[in-house]
């Protein structure tokens, strides 16, 4: 087998809190692997601790890509992640080592999984959005958008054709990339995949999500915020991230420290939870406990000998 064209890769995925992070470096460091970050925050430099980043000894521990990769003003889709993280998986497999993805960005997961145009194309709430529009406002006014954003597909599809329309702008709301250059380049690398699953039991969950934002606010989220934006203005792409965002409200005076802390544990829990209905819709998955780190690695053990 060529190690290049059909490696082997394990994929630790779930909701954020659960524990991916330290779980990957435990098995990468036990199964000669290297972590391929799959997180939309921590591919930011300076973003550190809004982003949970991994702790400067793991990551001296165990190699990791695709951390402090980009400066925050830098817009990255799943399009360009996807070619980051393909880069790294096969510089990681060239190497005779096994790459382990980890992280909870289920755009960026798909896009490497299923590829561009199947995976990271589709969102049912983009897809809501744009139908509703479709009945107020005309089908017209979205077939014009269409015809300035990806003038190949709408040139292609009949005034009248509504599912059509509102695919192609589904695809590119969703990666920011037109629809037609998505089929024409939806190559994926051919990789041997084992899908690790965390999840907890939902109280829990949500506790050790408000502790993580104590944690956070505690070790200095705002002062880091508040550097950030003189550094790289209010505006930054990657400050609109959830809890920059809510710390740069804070700063704007448009609520207080209290206000922020309770809704950035709301916001985070809400996110938790698309996070697990994105992640169960993904096939083969093997659902454990983050508790359950030794029943993991024999899975991964056998997946890898196999």
């Amino acid at each position: 087998m060529n190690p290049v064209s059909k490696g082997k890769i394990a994929a630790i995925i779930g909701p954020t809190a659960t524990g991916k992070t330290s779980a990957a470096v435990e098995l990468a460091s036990r199964f000669n692997g290297e972590i391929v970050s799959c997180d939309s925050v921590q591919i930011y430099r300076g973003l550190d601790i809004g982003s949970a980043k991994p702790q400067r000894a793991d990551m001296e521990r165990v190699p990791h890509h695709l951390i402090d990769r980009l400066d925050p003003d830098t817009t990255v889709d799943a399009w360009k992640y996807k070619t980051l993280a393909e880069e790294a998986i096969l510089d990681i497999l060239s190497r005779g080592r096994t790459p382990f993805l980890a992280g909870g960005t289920g755009m960026y997961f798909n896009s490497l999984y299923f590829g561009m145009f199947e995976g990271a194309s589709r969102d049912d709430k983009v897809r809501k959005e744009l139908e509703e529009r479709a009945v107020r406002d005309g089908l017209g006014s979205l077939l014009e958008e269409l015809a300035q954003i990806d003038p190949d597909s709408a040139v292609k599809i009949l005034p009248n054709d509504k599912r059509r329309i509102v695919r192609a702008l589904e695809a590119y709301r969703v990666t920011g990339v037109p629809l037609s250059r998505l089929r024409e380049n939806n190559k994926k690398l051919d990789l041997d995949w084992l899908i690790i699953g965390l999840n907890m039991e939902r109280k829990t969950l949500y506790a050790r999500i408000d502790n993580r934002v104590d944690d956070m606010l505690r070790a200095g989220l705002i002062a880091e915020t508040e550097a950030l934006i003189a550094t790289y203005g209010r505006d930054a792409h990657a400050l609109q991230s959830i809890g920059y965002r809510h710390a740069a409200e804070f700063l704007d005076g448009r609520m207080d420290l209290t206000e922020m802390t309770e809704l950035l544990k709301q916001d985070t829990r809400h996110y938790a939870k698309r996070q697990l209905t994105w992640f169960r819709k993904v096939p083969g998955v093997h659902w454990f406990n983050p508790g359950q780190l030794e029943q993991i690695g024999q899975t991964v053990a056998a997946f890898l000998s196999a």
